[in-house]
């Protein structure tokens, strides 16, 4: 798992949660963690230490904090820049995603290749920072 991309998913819907995690954990080179919703997803972080190399973030996140709002406070918690995916239907959601300065957003219902792309692309040059800080 040490090799892997690590990949945080956070997700209120269960079903495009367990499509989303799925589709990563069948590419087989991420490893991946998921959450319900922000506070969730802000304890999984601290036991990461807050070094995911991608964060997966829906921006309506049902009850408590919105995906913006926890992105903003992971981002206060996390030593280094961690690239967002945005996979949201929420009306604006590009807007919305650049407004938090995510990497990429990709629309529900999301292409599982598209999505698997992205995160590679995004996740493989966060964890080469991860593993080579100096460089």
């Amino acid at each position: 798992m040490g090799d892997r991309v690590r990949v945080l998913v956070v997700e209120d819907d269960p079903d495009t949660l367990a499509a989303v995690a799925t589709t990563l954990r069948d590419a087989d080179e991420f490893a991946v963690w998921v959450a319900r919703d922000a506070d969730q997803a802000l304890a999984v972080a601290d036991e990461l230490g807050y070094d995911a190399d991608v964060l997966v973030l829906d921006l309506d996140l049902g009850h408590g904090m919105r995906g913006d709002q926890f992105a903003a406070e992971y981002r206060r918690r996390a030593a280094r820049t961690t690239p967002i995916v945005v996979v949201s239907g929420v009306p604006r959601a590009r807007e919305l995603a650049r407004s938090i300065r995510a990497a990429a957003a990709l629309p529900k219902p999301f292409d599982g290749e598209e999505l698997v792309r992205t995160v590679r692309i995004f996740g493989t040059t966060s964890k080469r920072e991860r593993s080579d800080p100096g460089e």
